[in-house]
């Protein structure tokens, strides 16, 4: 379920909001109202669908009848549609474009995103600002700490080659190993997973992505380095769907996982799962620009 947290020059403003019988939602602002506002901030965790981008609209709505406003911030944890970037197929849609049409029509300021699924977002959405991969992890003391002991950075395959060898860097990592895979683009079924680069014989090693849905990438990614030698597998996502449920990664094959909260129910923690605050992540953020892409 969505969250919305609205801010109005620095301080924190009430909403309310709801649904029809009819199944239409709304929001309003509730009292006690400033008397002006010039700058607005509205968080909106979690959301998923065009019902939960209905009410970020009518929450602007009711505040832009009411205040002038100077500047307006959207920070959007997670970007839906983020993952169809492109027409994959003769009869798709460019899902992400239709996303940031209706996006684009609330004039926010700045848009600020963790971690997009690809550069193809800058192309789309107005006004982009985004967090990286690295400043979201580093957020974690464990995760850090590992990472410095010598946790082996693993891209899961070759669409996530760019961003690993940017965390690589960003942390001073000599090295980092690729995996390989198939994916029927009909079925969606996977296949061929395969070591390309780096020796894992004895290594504790981190597959690091953006997005883990269901996780039928990295099971077969843990697998293959299992069987090559890998003392244990442990994964970093920045926005943990599980449509299956964490215990479906735990249970074949991944050891621990990081994420954040950006649509991950944070109840999902326990010692074998941690959850980063996107909160703590923006509020450093705030202390310095993000990266823009």
């Amino acid at each position: 379920m969505m969250k919305l947290q609205l801010t109005l020059d620095g301080e924190n403003a009430a909403l309310e909001t709801g649904r029809f019988p009819d199944g239409a939602v709304w929001a309003r602002l509730l009292p006690p109202l400033r008397q002006q506002a010039e700058t607005l901030t509205l968080r909106a965790t979690a959301m998923r669908n065009m019902n939960d981008l209905m009410l970020l609209a009518q929450v602007m709505d009711a505040v832009r009848q009411r205040y002038t406003l100077r500047l307006t911030t959207l920070e959007l944890p997670w970007l839906p549609y983020a993952r169809q970037d492109r027409s994959m197929r003769d009869g798709d849609s460019f899902a992400l474009k239709v996303f940031a049409g209706f996006l684009n029509q609330l004039r926010f300021d700045r848009v600020t995103v963790l971690d997009p699924h690809s550069d193809v977002v800058a192309g789309v959405v107005n006004n982009l600002s985004v967090v990286p991969q690295h400043q979201c992890l580093q957020h974690s003391d464990n995760l850090s700490q590992k990472l410095g002991d010598g946790l082996m950075l693993m891209a899961p395959d070759a669409g996530a080659l760019k961003k690993t060898d940017l965390l690589a860097r960003h942390i001073g990592a000599s090295e980092y190993g690729i995996l390989g895979k198939h994916r029927d683009l009909a079925s969606g079924a996977l296949s061929g997973f395969e070591l390309l680069k780096g020796n894992v014989a004895g290594r504790d090693v981190l597959i690091v992505d953006d997005l883990c849905d269901a996780g039928g990438t990295f099971i077969g990614s843990a697998a293959v380095l299992r069987q090559a030698g890998a003392r244990s597998v442990s994964l970093y996502v920045t926005h943990g769907l599980f449509s299956k449920g964490v215990d479906h990664l735990l249970t074949q094959g991944i050891d621990f996982i990081w994420t954040t909260d950006s649509i991950a129910d944070p109840s999902v923690a326990s010692q074998r799962v941690e959850i980063i605050d996107t909160e703590t992540i923006f509020r450093s953020k705030s202390k310095g620009a993000a990266h823009a892409i």
